[in-house]
């Protein structure tokens, strides 16, 4: 029997690790509609002992191991929750009532966030779970023809046989119309500021994963996030110098992405994921169309760190998880 199998059977799973770089048993949620390519990489170092020979070596050995790769797809308000725990470390949770929960996620301001395991399965070829993963950069897409959609950048540490089988919840995702995007010059005056009428948006949160290799192992001993930098950009119609007022400006503005879907989890709440952003700037700005065209402005976005906020960004999730949070 054939073992060959196409990108459509590799199946991914989460779950947040009990002790930070011990693998779960269990998978807590297997996301839909993904793409993943994480695998094995190692450093190799050449044995250069010539032994009075011309060639230029004898051999090589292997002397470090780890995981590292990409997960990409549509987000789903449950799943993404997994990336935003370990991205950001610390999670508050509120129980909004008819099973749904909201999960406000700050900056932990640690090295040794929550670790995740993750579940592989790759059609019937094998079936594993790495354990000690970190996100070491996670960028959401969204563009006005296509759902909203994500690209994680993951590192881990081991690989061990698994035979969990997958399963699927009901999922929510989001579209364009779903989105929304608001500049003020105070966070108060965020229900009341500007609304940009974007047509697509990136924004990208980068961890800057670090892996620490000792003696004893070819794996880490750990990986850690030595790093939070939130950068973004936008493109929109190009009907006022606002954007590229603010690029010849050190002026800060707050901005706050709002998604929300249609679908009704729970009486009248609905799925949603809002980013705030307490202090942002413009970084770079640009202006394109041709004649036939709508003339049009892309605007890059940096988000630092507000003083008088105690905090650069904060993600609320609004969905059925009751918990992210790993008992450590």
């Amino acid at each position: 029997m054939s073992n060959e199998f196409i990108g459509k059977e590799i199946e991914v799973g989460f779950s947040v690790e009990d002790t930070r770089g011990t693998a779960e048993s269990d998978t807590s949620k297997w996301l839909k509609n993904v793409s993943a390519n994480i695998i094995t990489k190692v450093v190799k170092v050449v044995d250069n002992n010539s032994q009075g020979r011309i060639e230029d070596s004898s051999g090589q050995r292997v002397v470090q191991k780890w995981l590292e790769g990409v997960i990409e797809g549509i987000v789903h308000v449950d799943a993404i929750g997994y990336l935003f725990n370990q991205l950001y470390g610390a999670v508050t949770t509120s129980d909004l009532g008819s099973s749904v929960y909201s999960h406000v996620f700050t900056v932990n301001n640690s090295i040794e966030n929550d670790t995740i395991s993750i579940f592989i399965k790759e059609g019937s070829v094998s079936q594993k779970v790495l354990n000690g993963g970190v996100v070491s950069s996670l960028e959401l897409n969204a563009d006005v023809g296509d759902y909203l959609r994500f690209n994680t950048s993951i590192v881990a540490k081991e690989e061990a046989a698994n035979s969990n089988s997958p399963s699927y919840d009901t999922e929510y995702d989001f579209i364009a119309k779903d989105i929304t995007i608001v500049t003020a010059d105070t966070e108060v005056g965020l229900a009341t500021g500007t609304t940009l009428n974007a047509k697509n948006m990136r924004i990208k949160w980068d961890l800057g994963a670090i892996r620490d290799h000792v003696f004893g192992s070819y794996a880490p001993n750990g990986i850690y996030n030595g790093n939070c930098s939130i950068e973004g950009n936008f493109e929109k119609n190009y009907n006022d110098d606002t954007f590229k007022d603010l690029l010849n400006s050190d002026s800060y503005k707050y901005m706050q992405i709002t998604i929300e879907g249609s679908a009704i989890i729970g009486g009248v709440l609905k799925p949603s994921i809002t980013i705030l952003l307490n202090r942002v700037q413009v970084t770079n700005w640009d202006r394109s169309g041709g004649n036939p065209d709508l003339v049009t402005e892309s605007v890059d976005f940096k988000a630092f760190f507000s003083n008088a906020d105690a905090q650069q960004s904060k993600v609320t999730v609004q969905n059925l998880t009751q918990n992210y949070d790993a008992p450590y």
